[in-house]
């Protein structure tokens, strides 16, 4: 495959591949604790959120060659990508399987049950500021795809 931009390693790539595959297959397990998760709903989203996230990191990993930025964007672009979709699916479900961060999902978090201890609540709300790391990933990922080849 010809690459686009020199700057852009196919091992880079790959490590998107791999958390792609990884991201997938826990969301596939993730699936299962609904039958056991205090909250059943989120465990639901948690499943879904995963397969959402491992589709995504599969398609930037097919997609890479195709961004121009520095080397040090991508890389910026690769760890927040990584890291803000790990905290996403870890938070919901820890959320689920505690029943922790009720005010975090004003959606589905009214219908759960309480009694998550305090430090629960807090891990889950910190992870899920985490995960707007992903936000930062795709500003980046909108210019680097915008960004007109430098030569």
């Amino acid at each position: 495959m010809t690459t686009e931009n020199s700057n852009n390693s196919a091992s880079e790539a790959r490590q998107l591949l791999f958390h792609g595959g990884i991201m997938t297959l826990l969301s596939l397990l993730s699936g299962f604790t609904t039958f056991f998760a205090l909250s059943p709903r989120i465990a639901l989203s948690s499943h879904t959120v995963g397969l959402l996230q491992g589709a995504i990191l599969i398609a930037v990993a097919g997609s890479w060659h195709l961004l121009n930025a520095p080397p040090k964007t991508l890389r910026i672009i690769k760890y927040t990508l990584v890291v803000g979709f790990y905290a996403n699916w870890v938070s919901t479900q820890l959320s689920a399987l505690w029943s922790a961060g009720r005010d975090t999902y004003p959606v589905n978090g009214k219908d759960m049950p309480a009694g998550a201890a305090s430090w629960q609540d807090l891990t889950v709300t910190v992870l899920g500021f985490l995960s707007v790391l992903a936000l930062v990933s795709a500003v980046l990922i909108i210019w680097a795809a915008k960004n007109k080849k430098t030569e």
